[in-house]
Parts: structure tokens; C-alpha cells; sequence
């Protein structure tokens, strides 16, 4: 302490010069610490740089090009496959009915109109047969059902028409998936998010049991937020060649109804209705190795229905 009385100067300029050398020591620990950090971010950008030039392609120009070439090419591809899609006749029915009476008088009419074309074509139906519409026999669907409903009226009467016009020998039923509403249908066309279970939809109550089946959802062409669809299923008997005639008609692509399954099974004799039409047998004529070729089927068919899904243009 008297040193620093007798030389205050001097103790002053040694206090400003350990001050300093305190604060460049504290700088360099700083600087050392950014520089290990920026040496080990170098490091870790000549890995990536690295692992980049392993990739193949190898980024270049060239494979830029190409690459935008192949983009290119696949957007053509998809535009050309959703216009496929569309059928003949479009993808989308006309407008729905305003209101759930006229969809009732719609539904009517449909039911009156087809069972007049099934007497034309002598194929036999129930005599109150409803072509999967017998919920509304006696009203019109709910409110925010009706653009469902008559979506699948318009595909049915298409379906049914079809099948009437390939002659089988019945038609047992006609069924269709329980429609959706607006809200329920938008639930469903929703990417399901990874790792998390889809969601299961409220089950639609009411109605008549024989007009709807359960899909199995592997045999569907949805695709969430890309592809929706209605299902429908006809049961009937005939010959094989009725089947193939049907088959063959969808095939036109008319409308964008895809086949999803086809259930065969032999039809008993006795279970056959007697045909006023058929020829007496003949005697001495040969006696066919095949005497009954009548069989029941079942067929799944799906109607394609694309959701607005805009392509962002290429960079």
C-alpha cells in the first residue's frame, strides 16, 4: 500500500494494464469458442458437400435440366390420366335437386322409368324392387344428403340401365354405399397424418337395410384428397355372356365406373323360375354334357370421383 502512496502513477497505469490483459483473455476465450464452432460447422458442410457429390444424379445443370424434363413429362401424364378419368359423359353429375321433395319425385320417377325398361327386356325383379333407393319410397332424403343421394341415383340408373341392356335372366338387387354428407365426405378425403390412426366417420342411421353393403375399403381407388368414390353392388342371374356384355359396356368408360370385384356362383335348378319362353325338349335330341349354364353373380363397381388438386408449376 505505501509503494502505491509513493508511485501513484505507476500503480495506476499497472491497474489499467491488468484490466486490459483481463478483458483480452475474456475476448480470446470468446473468440476460441466461436472459431471451434465455426471449424466444426466447416467440417459439417464438407460432409453434406460430400455426401451431395455421392448422390445420384449428381447436381449439376445438366441433371437439372433433365430432371425438369422428367417433371415435365409426368405433370403431362397425370393431366392426361385425370382427363381419362372424367369418362365419356364427365365425372360429375348434373345438379342436384334443390330441395328433398324434388329429389323424391326424382327418385320416383327413376324407379317407375327402370322397371318399365326391366318389363321391356322381360328380366324379372321383385315386384316392389326400389334399385337401392327403397329408403325413400315414401320421402326424400335429409337435407344435407340430397347431393349424395342423387349422385348415386344418376350412377345407379347407369348401372342398372347397363346390366338391363346385357338381358340377364333376374335382377335381385341393386345396393349402394350409405351416402355421406358434405361435412362427413371432406372428413374422409383428409391425408391421414402419420403415425395417427384414420379417423372412424359417424355410421349413417336409418333407412332400409337391403339397399346398402359395407365396401372393404382394400378394394377402393380412394385416394385421401385426391380420389373420392361411391360403391355399388349388383347381384343377378344369367348366362356368362350377360356378364361379359355388362363388363364389356362398363369398359366404354361412359361414365368412370371401375370394376372392384366379381362374385360367381352356380345356379341350382330348383332355383330357377319357370320361362314360358323356353323351348319344349325335343325327342331324341342329344342331351347337352352341361345341361344348366345359368349362374348367379355379384358385382362391386366404383364410381371415380377426382377432387380439385391444382399442380404447382415447376420452379
Amino acid at each position: 500500500m505505501d509503494w502505491f502512496k509513493r508511485n501513484p502513477l505507476l500503480g495506476s497505469v499497472l491497474l489499467l494494464l491488468a484490466a486490459v490483459l483481463a478483458v483480452e483473455g475474456r475476448l480470446w476465450l470468446l473468440y476460441r469458442q466461436q472459431s471451434l464452432r465455426a471449424l466444426a460447422a466447416l467440417e459439417q458442410k464438407k460432409q453434406d458437400r460430400d455426401w451431395l457429390a455421392r448422390q445420384s444424379p449428381a447436381l449439376s445443370a445438366e441433371n437439372e435440366q433433365a430432371i425438369a424434363r422428367d417433371l415435365a413429362n409426368t405433370r403431362q401424364v397425370l393431366a392426361a390420366l385425370r382427363l381419362a378419368l372424367q369418362g365419356k359423359d364427365g365425372n360429375t353429375p348434373a345438379s342436384p335437386p334443390a330441395k328433398a321433395i324434388d329429389l323424391y319425385f326424382d327418385l320416383a320417377a327413376f324407379v317407375e322409368k327402370t322397371r318399365a325398361l326391366a318389363a321391356h327386356a322381360t328380366v324379372q325383379i321383385k315386384p316392389d324392387e326400389r334399385f337401392g333407393f327403397a329408403s325413400h319410397a315414401n320421402e326424400g332424403p335429409e337435407a344435407d344428403l340430397v347431393p349424395a343421394v342423387f349422385r348415386q341415383r344418376v350412377i345407379a340408373q347407369y348401372l342398372v340401365e347397363a346390366l338391363l341392356e346385357a338381358r340377364p335372366r333376374a335382377l335381385l338387387a341393386v345396393q349402394r354405399e350409405r351416402p355421406l354428407t358434405a361435412a362427413a365426405r371432406a372428413q374422409r378425403n383428409q391425408p391421414p397424418t402419420p403415425g395417427t390412426p384414420a379417423a372412424a366417420l359417424p355410421a349413417a342411421a336409418g333407412g332400409v337395410p337391403a339397399d346398402f353393403f359395407e365396401f372393404d375399403p382394400a378394394l377402393s381407388v380412394r385416394v385421401p384428397g385426391r380420389v373420392d368414390g361411391d360403391a355399388f353392388r349388383l347381384e343377378f342371374t344369367g348366362q356368362t355372356t350377360t356378364l361379359r356384355t355388362f363388363l364389356n359396356t362398363l369398359a366404354s368408360f361412359k361414365l368412370p365406373v371401375v370394376v372392384r370385384s366379381v362374385e360367381v356362383a352356380p345356379l341350382a335348378g330348383e332355383e330357377l323360375p319357370a320361362d314360358p319362353a323356353a323351348p319344349l325338349p325335343v325327342t331324341g335330341a342329344p342331351v347337352p354334357l352341361v345341361s344348366q349354364n345359368l349362374s348367379k353373380f355379384a358385382v362391386v363397381v366404383e364410381y371415380v370421383l377426382l377432387n380439385a388438386s391444382p399442380e404447382k408449376p415447376a420452379p
